[in-house]
C-alpha cells in the first residue's frame, strides 16, 4: 500500500496530475478530501485512476502522523499485486430501504480475497441509516469471519443548519451519492487486522437507568424517558437547565447500555415539547444512561498501551474519530497533544474525522476507532 498527500496550497487539478503518475498497477484508491471538494475530487480521482476503483469522502480533519490537516487531500493506493494489503471495493445504494440486496456481491468480494483468518476487515463509510446498514452488513459479514469498521460522512453545516436538510455524500467512480455506502474490503498479508474502540464516558456508580418509552425513528427524536419528556429527565438528574443541555454534549452525553458496554449517543437539539433530537437513533425500550466524562489522558494512554501490547508489530493504523471528540480536544486545548501522543505510541497513523462510528454490529457517537494492521515485514510507502 502507498499513501500520497497533496502539498500545502496545491490545487486539486495539480495534485490529480501528479497522482496520475502512480495509476499504473493501482487497483483501488481511497481518498479523503477537505469539505466542499468532494464532487471535484471524485471526478479528478476517477480521471487520474481511470482503470482503478476510486472511492472517497470529505473529512473535517485528516489524521496524518503527528498532526491534523484541514486543507489537504490524502490517497491510499492499493496495488493490483500489492505485497502488503489486498483490497476490493463496492458501492451500496438505497441503504435506507434495501441494503440486503447486496448480500451476494458482498460475499463475492470477501471470498475473492481468500479465506478470512482474523486478517480481513470491511472498512465502510455511509451517509445515513447506520442502524439498518450495520445490522445488515454484520449479518452478511459475520459468517465469513469479517468484522465491520467504519464511519458516517459528515459536514459542519449540520452544526448550523437543520440536520434533516443537510445531505451527506460519499464518492464512487467519479460521482457522489446520497443514501449510500462505500465499502472497502482489506486483507492483511502479514498478520491480523485488529479493531479497537475508545470512549471516555461512563455511567457514574449508582446512576439510574432510564427506559426510552417514546421515540420517533424518522426524525431521530428521543421523546420520552420513563414516560416523561426526555429533556425533563435529563435536566432533573444533572441539574442542567433544559436551555443549556446542548452545551454539555461533550461532557454529559447520553448512552445506550448493551450488557456491560456503553454506546454513546450525541444530542443535537432540544425541542419545545421536551424531546431530544439525537445523532444516533434511539430505539423504543433502549436502556439509556446519562454519562459522565472520565480522565481522557488515562484512557488514551491505556488504549495505546493495549494496542501496543496486543499488536506489538504494527504495519499501519487507520483511525476514525467523531467530530464531537475533535471538539472536545479543541475545547480543552489538547488536540496537538493527543495526536502527537498517538503517533509516538502507534507509529504510522492516519485517518478521518466522521459524524458517527460503526464497529462490528454497533453504531455509536463520540467514539474513537482504530484499525491496526499487524506485521513487521510489510511496509507502507509515502509518495512524495
Amino acid at each position: 500500500m502507498e499513501i500520497m498527500k497533496s502539498r500545502p496550497g496545491e490545487s486539486l487539478a495539480t495534485f490529480s496530475r501528479r497522482a496520475h503518475r502512480h495509476a499504473r498497477g493501482t487497483a483501488v484508491v481511497l481518498f479523503l478530501t477537505p469539505q466542499d471538494t468532494l464532487q471535484e475530487a471524485a471526478r479528478r480521482m476517477h480521471e487520474a485512476f481511470s482503470e482503478s476503483m476510486t472511492l472517497g469522502l470529505e473529512s473535517v480533519r485528516i489524521f496524518d502522523g503527528d498532526h491534523l490537516d484541514e486543507d489537504r487531500m490524502m490517497l491510499f493506493l492499493f496495488g493490483k499485486e500489492d505485497p502488503d494489503i489486498l483490497a476490493d471495493a463496492m458501492l451500496l445504494e438505497n441503504i435506507s430501504e434495501a441494503p440486503v440486496q447486496y448480500v451476494l456481491e458482498v460475499q463475492r468480494k470477501v471470498c475473492g480475497l481468500g479465506v478470512a483468518n482474523m486478517d480481513t476487515v470491511c472498512l465502510e463509510f455511509c451517509t445515513n441509516s447506520e442502524g439498518k446498514l450495520v445490522t445488515t452488513l454484520t449479518a452478511m459479514l459475520a459468517p465469513l469471519g469479517v468484522p465491520l469498521f467504519g464511519g458516517t460522512a459528515f459536514h459542519t453545516d449540520v452544526m448550523v443548519k437543520d440536520p434533516l436538510t443537510v445531505r451527506f455524500q460519499v464518492a464512487w467512480q467519479g460521482r457522489v451519492y446520497e443514501d449510500a455506502c462505500i465499502a472497502l474490503f482489506l486483507k492483511n498479508l502479514h498478520g491480523r487486522a485488529m479493531l479497537f474502540r475508545e470512549i471516555f464516558y461512563a455511567a457514574r456508580p449508582g446512576a439510574p437507568m432510564h427506559l426510552a418509552t417514546k421515540v420517533d425513528l424518522q426524525t431521530r427524536r428521543l421523546i420520552e424517558l420513563d414516560d416523561r419528556p426526555a429533556a425533563d429527565v435529563y435536566s432533573e438528574e444533572t441539574g442542567i437547565g433544559k436551555d443549556r443541555i446542548l452545551e454539555h454534549v461533550l461532557d454529559r452525553p447520553i448512552g445506550r447500555m448493551l450488557g456491560s458496554e456503553v454506546f454513546v449517543i450525541s444530542m443535537r437539539g432540544v425541542e419545545p415539547d421536551g424531546s431530544v433530537s439525537t445523532v444516533k437513533t434511539v430505539n423504543l425500550n433502549d436502556a439509556i444512561y446519562i454519562l459522565d466524562s472520565e480522565d481522557y489522558d488515562r484512557i488514551a494512554q491505556e488504549t495505546s498501551e493495549r494496542i501496543c501490547r496486543e499488536v506489538p508489530h504494527r504495519m499501519f493504523v487507520f483511525t476514525i474519530e467523531c467530530y464531537h471528540r475533535y471538539q472536545y480536544y479543541e475545547r480543552h486545548g489538547i488536540t496537538e497533544q493527543v495526536v502527537c501522543a498517538r503517533s509516538a505510541s502507534l507509529g504510522s497513523y492516519y485517518g478521518a474525522v466522521s459524524g458517527g462510528e460503526q464497529l462490528r454490529g454497533q453504531n455509536a457517537n463520540q467514539t474513537g476507532l482504530f484499525l491496526v494492521f499487524e506485521g513487521k515485514e510489510g511496509t507502507i510507502h509515502e509518495i512524495e
